[in-house]
């Protein structure tokens, strides 16, 4: 879902960086310190989920892990996905500087929700495993549509390429959502306090 240097319009790229910048700000002034290091374990794990880029048509589709990282970061998995996609557009060439600002927002913010959907009574109700395997779904299509909107709000000749760009990222939504369930199911049997908070 990383948006190339070049593509995103000048007054996007302008309001998703400073929407980004702003919010990385407020949460970095927030962040306990203890924070730090859940931060960066987790900035990683993003930096290698999203590494492995599969062409799919006129797009690529990727694993993100965002809301698995939202459940036990909150509002500060925006940092964490920040770090790592600038690391990325840095050392990778994936994304661009220019366009960071519309990658956080597709992928930072949806992260973001994807938390305040998980903490939504309804969800907190239902079967673990079928929880666990929902919002993994749903945050690869808050970012898939997150990339609609920042594509067609470009130019309205992304139209046709951010509707097969969502599309192509509707298996890898199926196939998140089972990542998802096997690594809470693993940290349940590993670390069940863990989980337990995360379901608070």
């Amino acid at each position: 879902m990383h948006i190339s240097d070049g593509i995103v319009s000048l007054e996007v790229a302008a309001v998703t960086a400073a929407a980004s910048f702003l919010f990385c700000a407020y949460t970095l002034k927030q962040m306990p310190l203890h924070k730090s290091t859940q931060i960066s374990i987790f900035s990683a794990l993003f930096f290698i989920a999203s590494f492995i880029h599969i062409p799919l048509g006129p797009t690529q589709v990727h694993l993100t892990l965002v809301e698995f990282i939202a459940i036990f970061l909150g509002k500060f998995s925006v940092l964490a996905i920040a770090i790592a996609l600038l690391f990325q557009a840095l050392l990778l060439g994936f994304g661009g500087l220019s366009s960071l600002g519309a990658n956080i927002f597709i992928m930072g913010f949806a992260s973001y929700a994807t938390y305040l959907i998980f903490k939504f009574t309804f969800l907190k109700n239902l079967n673990a495993k079928l929880s666990y395997f929902l919002v993994g779904v749903t945050g690869v299509l808050i970012s898939s549509f997150f990339l609609f909107i920042v594509l067609v709000l470009s130019s309205q000749n992304y139209l046709k390429v951010a509707s097969l760009a969502m599309l192509a990222n509707m298996p890898i939504a199926i196939l998140e959502g089972f990542v998802t369930l096997f690594l809470f199911l693993y940290l349940e049997k590993a670390y069940p306090e863990i989980v337990k908070e995360s379901r608070v």
